[in-house]
């Protein structure tokens, strides 16, 4: 099995990341710098329930000479106007102008009529996105938060409305839900025919800044996903180094 190269980083977060806290202790021109680096060719602007600060991010791509991907990592639960806190993860990306158009308006309207400690959309909201400008990934492990069969439904509503423009998420931790999330997917991949991609979610770019990210957020009640024994990860490694990580996951072969 060989890894393809070069992989982009599309799913990784700034100091933008969360309008409600301190997320991230890097810059989009961090991230700009470390894709320059690892001569890779594109800079996303994917951040937590909203399109993130797309300006900074576009004037940081335009300055390394990146390509600019105008994304977010959305909330969504069943029903929007519902009482429903679940807030799982999707990850929605405009694929041209149209596409940042669309996303703009779901993302408002998410805001306007969805709102409950977090911007929600569901899957009306979601399904009114044309395939042919928009990509959509699962996202990480918080797409899943009702139960992997409990989101099968949509999942395959999904599959249905975006087809080839909807992918599903791999991360490398060494976790017991992710390993087990994983085996899922590929799974669903198969009798599904729905293509599986890497995802990084990077929330800083080296291992050790993990540790400025834990002192960041120890003002909003410490850290809930990230362990002492690294069995998480959250940095920005180079294509090697990731397909390292799943070698020694040793679910994917």
């Amino acid at each position: 099995m060989q890894m393809p190269r070069p992989f982009e980083n599309y799913h990784c977060h700034s100091w933008h990341s969360n309008i409600f806290f301190w997320d991230s202790p890097v810059s989009k021109a961090d991230y700009a710098r470390r894709a320059v680096e690892l001569n890779h060719k594109l800079l996303s602007g994917c951040e937590h329930g909203y399109q993130g600060n797309w300006l900074e991010t576009l004037s940081a791509a335009e300055k390394h000479g990146l390509q600019f991907l105008y994304a977010t990592e959305a909330y969504w639960v069943n029903d929007r106007l519902s009482d429903d806190a679940q807030n799982n993860h999707i990850v929605l990306i405009a694929r041209n102008m149209d596409g940042v158009r669309a996303l703009n308006a779901v993302l408002s309207e998410a805001s306007e009529t969805g709102y409950l400690r977090r911007p929600r959309m569901d899957k009306r909201l979601i399904l009114s996105l044309n395939p042919k400008d928009v990509y959509v990934t699962t996202a990480c492990l918080a797409f899943w938060g009702y139960g992997v069969q409990e989101t099968l439904p949509f999942l395959k509503d999904l599959k249905d409305h975006f087809g080839d423009s909807l992918f599903l998420e791999v991360q490398p931790h060494y976790i017991a839900r992710q390993m087990e999330l994983n085996e899922h997917i590929i799974r669903l991949s198969k009798s599904l025919h729905i293509p599986m991609i890497a995802g990084c979610d990077s929330h800083f770019i080296l291992p050790e800044q993990a540790e400025e990210r834990k002192n960041l957020q120890a003002g909003y009640g410490g850290m809930k996903d990230l362990d002492a024994e690294g069995a998480l990860f959250m940095d920005y490694p180079d294509g090697d180094e990731l397909f390292r990580r799943f070698q020694n996951q040793g679910v994917l072969s």
